[in-house]
């Protein structure tokens, strides 16, 4: 094994660290947007319950009506929290923070080996390698129906890492759109 197969891990290592955090933090935000769904809609649901029929007759509500609106709430909360529990986002999210964590250092220590300023020990790239390869395959896959777009959110993440070099000063969502445009510009 030479330098040039840890540089190809090197980046493979890179777009995987990118693709599993933002799968990560998707899952993260996922998974909090529904447990504050639930949380928000059983108070809800226990307050209504708890209602008097006078209070409803003040706002010219029928009883009967409300309390079928409330059944209906009380099964859709019951659903949410059904779907949340067959999806599990928060484990999904989990498992893509541990992959980062073992990707991140896998990263550093293939790094340390392409920065050194000596010749690395050809036995040590390719023990690198070997591991690299051999942790690769026991993390979570990422699902090939977002392969293309973790790669480009990975290249995109790259472009403007060196905008921001380029251009620090300059706020980060104005940078994104200089992106899009000169993205654009190349397509066409």
């Amino acid at each position: 094994m030479d330098i040039q197969e840890l540089e190809q891990q090197h980046r493979i290592i890179d777009m995987m660290l990118s693709g599993h955090s933002k799968l990560r933090d998707d899952n993260q935000r996922l998974a909090l947007g529904v447990n504050l769904l639930l949380l928000c809609s059983s108070v809800i649901l226990s307050t209504l319950v708890f209602i008097d029929p006078t209070i409803l007759r003040f706002f010219k509500v029928d009883p009967q009506v409300s309390q079928i609106a409330v059944g209906v709430c009380s099964t859709l909360v019951f659903l949410i929290s059904l779907i949340e529990l067959r999806v599990d986002w928060k484990e999904k999210a989990e498992r893509h923070n541990q992959a980062c964590e073992i990707l991140g250092r896998l990263k550093a220590e293939c790094r340390e080996l392409l920065k050194s300023t000596s010749q690395p020990d050809p036995q040590r790239v390719a023990d690198q390698c070997k591991m690299c390869a051999q942790t690769l395959s026991t993390l979570p896959k990422i699902p090939e129906e977002k392969f293309h777009s973790l790669k480009a959110y990975h290249q995109a993440k790259k472009e403007l890492s060196k905008l921001i070099d380029i251009y620090p000063g300059v706020p980060v969502w104005l940078l994104r759109i200089v992106l899009l445009f000169h993205g654009i510009k190349k397509l066409l």
